[in-house]
């Protein structure tokens, strides 16, 4: 994920969105600390203690810059456990703690992995694959379905960042290859497929988007486990939904022109046959993500086919967490040589560091501390807001209605704003009215981490969304209309089919 400030941004905007840019991330910058203030200032909420007050005044300071982007959200993320500490609301290593949990240690392994199949080449080598493959028989409607449905099965085991960057580097040189037509949108309807295709693949498993990471860890410390295969089993369909949804959306909304080319298969196979043949280094990494994998079920499976109180099952679970064989595999990449004579080995730290999207550790290090404090008893911040929730279910509310207003209000919000920090903030204000909902926690939290993937109609809602807009091959008018229909759709998707899976994946937290 690239964190860009406004100057790095500039070449790729017009003059009317360099002026909203600096309204914007200014009118945040004075805004954040302003709140504080008033906060701190004002008679303390009922059932709220002054350490409370306090946490509430920095955490609207923090969302207010993460919204804004006042100054890179990363920064933000750390900013807000130093005024932790400074307010005295942890000490310093306590809240430090949170960028060392066990999600930035999974995350830290799991981008080297997939850092290792895109710099030896495999990525790209299985997407040329694809699109070589006699299904596609020349048809530019088949490989559009194709430039949708492939992002989305990479990023369900690597960054959605990363499976866009793949998709879009190959479709840019297809384009020049063969001669899409300037006329009728298709370049354009490609683009957009392999953003949102990757967005909608990127929450099939925990890995693929941060916004999974950041639920699952507000859910550890209430005690609830979410496995890697129960998680697969709930967003799968709802993912397969969505590109279902998203495929009618690019044909009846957006209706690229898809007749009168072909694609030469030729030309294909020309850029495949460049490759050459497998090279160790692809089958090393090709390898280790597939190990990688199979560890991070392996707990699931044995407690489905053994039960979970095996002892193989108890012993699985307690010592190869996700974290844990992440990092072996990781590890690995470092001793296996690609050429011993020459002592290369698939890794070197200097790859591997390009690889970790370090701002989105601490992002989900920031957004774990302050949603942790935010839901803490002690502070009282969870009792007010779970008596201001009570009031409404007094009135009648159901709890579909809350599920249906979280998800339509992380939706709205992320496409304003990264869908890191968002789901962060959203997941966090949850965190602290469960008590009063009644709900099974799952039932709200997952929806949300899926709503934080589903805006598609502006270029900073998601990661792959500014990715393609960059390339300078989507309008705004068309990324923003078509994206509303899509989103809107899968608000329709979460609310009813993914609330449904939930409930019956997670019973209660099962």
């Amino acid at each position: 994920m690239s964190w860009k400030d406004l100057a790095e941004m500039a070449p790729k905007l017009s003059e009317a969105e360099i002026r909203f840019e600096k309204k914007r991330r200014l009118a945040g910058l004075v805004l954040g600390p302003l709140l504080f203030v008033i906060v701190l200032l004002s008679p303390p909420l009922e059932h709220v203690t002054p350490v409370g007050m306090r946490t509430l005044g920095i955490f609207l300071w923090i969302v207010t810059w993460w919204i804004s982007e006042a100054i890179p959200i990363p920064v933000t993320a750390l900013f807000s456990m130093a005024l932790l500490v400074v307010c005295g609301i942890l000490p310093a290593q306590e809240a430090f703690n949170y960028w060392a949990n066990w999600i930035n240690i999974f995350l830290i392994g799991a981008f080297i992995i997939g850092h290792a199949t895109s710099i030896h080449g495999l990525t790209r080598r299985l997407a040329y694959r694809m699109i070589a493959s006699p299904l596609l028989a020349g048809d530019p409607w088949r490989l559009l379905v194709l430039f949708g449905v492939g992002p989305a099965l990479f990023s369900a085991l690597i960054s959605n960042v990363v499976s866009t960057m793949i998709f879009l580097s190959i479709a840019l040189g297809l384009m020049e290859t063969l001669q899409f037509p300037q006329e009728g949108r298709y370049g354009e309807a490609l683009c957009l497929a392999i953003a949102w295709g990757a967005a909608m693949g990127g929450i099939i498993t925990p890995v693929g988007s941060p916004p999974n990471l950041i639920i699952i860890g507000f859910m550890e410390p209430l005690g609830y486990h979410i496995g890697f295969a129960q998680w697969t089993a709930v967003c799968f369909p709802v993912a397969v939904a969505g590109l279902a949804a998203m495929f009618l959306v690019i044909r009846y909304i957006l209706r690229p022109q898809t007749t009168g080319w072909q694609v030469s298969p030729e030309k294909i196979r020309q850029e495949l046959e460049k490759l050459g043949p497998m090279s160790r280094g692809e089958k090393i990494a090709g390898g280790a993500l597939l190990t990688a994998v199979f560890l991070w079920v392996l707990p699931d499976m044995a407690r489905i086919f053994l039960g979970r109180e095996h002892a193989s099952s108890i012993w699985l679970t307690g010592h190869l967490g996700w974290e844990v064989s992440a990092i072996l595999v990781a590890t690995s990449l470092f001793l296996i040589p690609v050429d011993w004579e020459k002592r290369k080995f698939a890794m070197t730290w200097p790859e591997a560091v390009k690889g970790i999207e370090w701002g989105t550790l601490s992002l989900i290090g920031g957004a774990l501390a302050l949603g942790s404090m935010l839901a803490h008893r002690t502070l009282g911040l969870g009792e007010f807001f779970a008596q201001s929730i009570s009031s409404l279910a007094a009135s009648g509310t159901s709890q579909f209605v809350f599920v249906l207003g979280g998800i339509v209000f992380t939706v709205l919000l992320t496409n304003l704003a990264s869908n890191v920090a968002i789901s962060s903030m959203v997941g966090a204000l949850a965190l602290a009215v469960l008590p009063s909902t009644g709900l099974n926690p799952l039932a709200l939290m997952v929806p949300i981490a899926l709503a934080s993937s589903m805006a598609f109609s502006l270029p900073m809602a998601t990661p792959p969304n500014a990715i393609v807009f960059a390339s300078g091959q989507v309008r705004i008018t068309n990324m923003f209309k078509s994206g509303s229909v899509l989103s809107l759709i899968c608000v329709v998707i979460l609310s009813l089919f993914g609330f449904i899976l939930v409930e019956w994946i997670f019973p209660q937290g099962g």
